[in-house]
Formats: C-alpha cells, sequence, structure tokens
C-alpha cells in the first residue's frame, strides 16, 4: 500500500545528489560460500515481505513542496540480490589496513558501488554477494531515506539467524512493530517530554552544590549548543572540504578488541566513542602533517546521534531517527590521552544539550520544502565540519546466515554537502573497527586516501596493551 514518508525520510531522499549518493553501505564478511536462490529466498521473507521500504520506491510532489511517496514497486530479485566475482589475483595490497586475500579488489568494488546511482524505477537498495576473496563479501545498499545506521543493524540481525544473547536490544532482535504515520511528530513529543523531564530533575537538585554546578553546566552547554545551531561557524580552511566530484573510495581498518578501547578510555576518563573519535583526530593530525609542536587547526565533525530507544522494537517502516551534533575534534592536541580527555569533555558538553533533537526537528521540517530548502539547511550544519563521524553499536555476538559464519561486519556512512570523508564506527562481537569512506578528488586521490587510512590504522593498533 502506498504511503507518505516522514519529513525526516524525504529529506535524505531530497539530498540525493551525482556527487553525493545518499546511501549507507555495509558488508557482512561470510566464510564460506552463500547460496544464491537460497539467499534471495531469504531477503524475501525476512525482508521484503516484512518492511514496505523493500517493496516501494519513493516519488517526489506534484506541487513545489510536501513529503515524498513511497509507491508500490515489487522487486525482482534476480536483479536486486546478485553476485559478482573479483578479478584475480584479488589483493595487490593496496588498501592499507586491509590484511584478507582480495581487500584490496573488494575496497576497489565498493567504491565503485558508492559512486553508482541505485535505479530510480525500483525500490532503493541492492545486495551483491562478491566472490574470489577470503570467503564471500555479501555488500548490501540501502538508501539513507529508507533506513538509517541502527535500523540497518535491526536488518541484519532480521537476516541472520536468531541470536541469544539477552543483552541484544530489542530495537535489534525483536520483530518489528507495525508503522505508525507520523514518527516525526511522535519522536519530537517523546524527546520532548524525555528531556524536559531530565531538566527537571537537575533544577530540583539544584539547593545543593554539585546540582547547582550542573545546572550552570547545563545552561551554559544549551545556550552555546543553540547558537551553534542557530549560525554555524565556518571550519577552518581544511582540504577535506570542497566541490566532491563522482568518485569515490572505500578503506577499512583491522579490528581491536573492545575491552583494550575501553581500557584506555578508563585510563583517560573517557568512553568508548570518546576514544576512538580521539583516535581519528590523531588520525587526521598525521594526515594533515602534524607532529610535536606544529600547528594543525582543531577541526569539527558532523556527527549523527541516535534517538531511537534501543529497548524497544523498531517500526517496520525503518525510517531515520537521529540528528546531528557538532563536536570538535582534539586535531590540534600532540599528547594521544589528552585527545582522549579533550574528546570526552567536548561530548560531556554535547549530552547536556538538545543539539540533536534541534537539528532533526529542523531537517525534518525542511523535507516538507523544496530539496534546495533542504540542502541548503544541512549545507550550513557541514560547512561547521571537515568530516562525519558515525558510530553504531553492533551485533554483541557472532551472526550466522544458515550455516554460513558471519565473521565480521562493516559500513560506511555517506558524506553530504561539501563534506569528502566519513568515518564510520561499528562493534561486533566484542570487537570495533572503523570504515573510511572518501570523495578521491577531495581526500587526495588513492594515494591520499591510503595515508589517511594507514595513520588511522596506526592509531587503532596504539590501543591494544603494547601497541
Amino acid at each position: 500500500m502506498d504511503r507518505w514518508a516522514s519529513g525526516i525520510d524525504t529529506a535524505w531522499l531530497q539530498l540525493e545528489q551525482e556527487t553525493n549518493r545518499m546511501v549507507v553501505h555495509g558488508v557482512l564478511f561470510c566464510d564460506g560460500p552463500l547460496d544464491l536462490d537460497a539467499l534471495r529466498a531469504r531477503v524475501q521473507e525476512r525482508w521484503v515481505a516484512v518492511y514496505p521500504g523493500f517493496r516501494q520506491r519513493p516519488t517526489w510532489p506534484t506541487g513545489p513542496i510536501g513529503p515524498a511517496r513511497w509507491v508500490d514497486a515489487p522487486p525482482d530479485l534476480t536483479r536486486h540480490v546478485t553476485t559478482m566475482t573479483l578479478p584475480a589475483p584479488g589483493d595487490d595490497g593496496s588498501a592499507s589496513g586491509a590484511t584478507g586475500r582480495g581487500d584490496a579488489a573488494l575496497a576497489r568494488r565498493i567504491g565503485e558501488l558508492m559512486s553508482t546511482p541505485l535505479p530510480a524505477d525500483r525500490p532503493w537498495w541492492r545486495m551483491e554477494a562478491i566472490t574470489g576473496y577470503d570467503g564471500t563479501a555479501l555488500h548490501v545498499a540501502i538508501h539513507h531515506g529508507l533506513a538509517d545506521g541502527v535500523a540497518l543493524s535491526h536488518l541484519f540481525h532480521a537476516l541472520a539467524d536468531p541470536v541469544s544473547d539477552p543483552r541484544t536490544p530489542a530495537a535489534y532482535a525483536a520483530p518489528p512493530r507495525e508503522a505508525r504515520p507520523v514518527h516525526d511528530v511522535r519522536l519530537f513529543r517523546r524527546e520532548v517530554r524525555d528531556r524536559a523531564a531530565s531538566l527537571w530533575a537537575t533544577v530540583r537538585r539544584s539547593g545543593t552544590p554539585e546540582g547547582a554546578s550542573e545546572l550552570a553546566a547545563t545552561g551554559r552547554a544549551i545556550g552555546h549548543s543553540a547558537s551553534l545551531l542557530a549560525s554555524p561557524p565556518r571550519e577552518k580552511p581544511s582540504p577535506l572540504q570542497g566541490r566532491p566530484g563522482v568518485a569515490k573510495a572505500a578503506r577499512w581498518t583491522t579490528s581491536v578488541p573492545l575491552e583494550d578501547v575501553r581500557a584506555a578510555g578508563k585510563a583517560a576518563g573517557g568512553s568508548v566513542n570518546d576514544v576512538l573519535c580521539a583516535a581519528i583526530a590523531g588520525a587526521l593530525r598525521t594526515y594533515l602533517g602534524g607532529s610535536e609542536g606544529s600547528d594543525v587547526p582543531r577541526l569539527r565533525a558532523v556527527m549523527p546521534t541516535n534517538l531511537r530507544p534501543l529497548d524497544a522494537p523498531i517500526s517496520a517502516e525503518l525510517g531515520n531517527e537521529f540528528g546531528l551534533v557538532l563536536p570538535p575534534l582534539p586535531t590540534d592536541e600532540p599528547d594521544p590521552t589528552r585527545r582522549i580527555e579533550r574528546m570526552h569533555r567536548a561530548m560531556a558538553t554535547i549530552k547536556r544539550t538538545n543539539q540533536a533533537l534541534a537539528s532533526f526537528t529542523g531537517i525534518a521540517a525542511a523535507g516538507l520544502g523544496t530539496p534546495a530548502h533542504t540542502q541548503k539547511l544541512v549545507a550550513r550544519y557541514a560547512r561547521a565540519g571537515s568530516l562525519i563521524v558515525s558510530n553504531v553499536p553492533g551485533p554483541l555476538e557472532e551472526l550466522t546466515i544458515g550455516d554460513v559464519r558471519v565473521r565480521d561486519l562493516m559500513f560506511w556512512v555517506p558524506c553530504s554537502a561539501r563534506l569528502g570523508l566519513g568515518v564510520s564506527v561499528l562493534s561486533y562481537a566484542g570487537r570495533v573497527r572503523l570504515g573510511v569512506d572518501a570523495d578521491l578528488g577531495l581526500i587526495g586521490g588513492e594515494e591520499g586516501m591510503d595515508r589517511f587510512t594507514a595513520a588511522l590504522e596506526e592509531e587503532v593498533r596504539g590501543l591494544r596493551p603494547g601497541g
């Protein structure tokens, strides 16, 4: 049945451009071959039959404004779920951070797919089983207007066999609930209610010195956040911003145990996210030529922040439930420990604010207007940063597809506006690795992409004891 798209989902559909395909890419690294007919049957049963977006395509309003509409377009799975073989000999060793046979060839293939639009005459997703690799790399591409990062993690669980870990969030493992209309408004009301309750609790504690200090800090953070969103500052000159081209590239780091990341955070008083963002800052510092005593400016990231409750089933409409925040990255700090400490303080300040909800509301409202209006608004946020950083918690245990083990997962966040670099963080079964996607013209070609990924790989390896 046809349905109206929400304002926020329309906005991400409107951001689709030739030089920035708003598509989330993921890869399931499988230990063995996948039977194509069985895979198509599983996709039909577990995705197409359950989630309306997998059997619909977007259409645009006849007037100048208004939301997009999803119209029925039953998929032909012989075109949506395909296979290809990487060219021999596979790995030529050019993809930094890649360790398995065929990693460089796989990276090139993913880069090609990032540069290729999803066909407009069918539902906006596709799947490709890539062979000639170490096992099978199952590539999944889903337009951001259909699903965000948390929804993608839910879909990974839905495609795989049921998990047993009781800690797995309901948003990932539970069957989806029936879709309900106007989820933008419902999310806004829920977040305002919850945040008002949190602020009132802070006010009630203001009679104590600790409570008064927290209330004052919250007030300062909200004021700074409101100013930042109302008039985002222009980022300092950075080679990572500019006019993007069509050609994209993909890379990834090796994985590191989550416990090692937590230990590094504990030593510096930071979270896993703080540690990994500090590692990204360190890699950017190296990439930009930083060393002890050199002058590297402090850069800012555009960071999607989840607003979806993980303890409740996800909606069958999937969609987007996140806002954007603009944390500074300590790229000007040469000391790794102090980078974590500064990242922790920056994120603690943001957590006191409604920055993510405010940006969500603004983008959702823009989605009901013209594409030019949405693109202009998102460009205002993007101009305040040099890259996009996305962190999504993944499966707590290894997944299986039939009798095939999924030994690892990876995803890549799309960039938008004039941003040329994205770094995606995904945890999986007690490990974490980072995916890198970039505009080849802005990152400095394949050589620049390898140089940044090598710097990031060094930072990630350094999180291990004795690394």
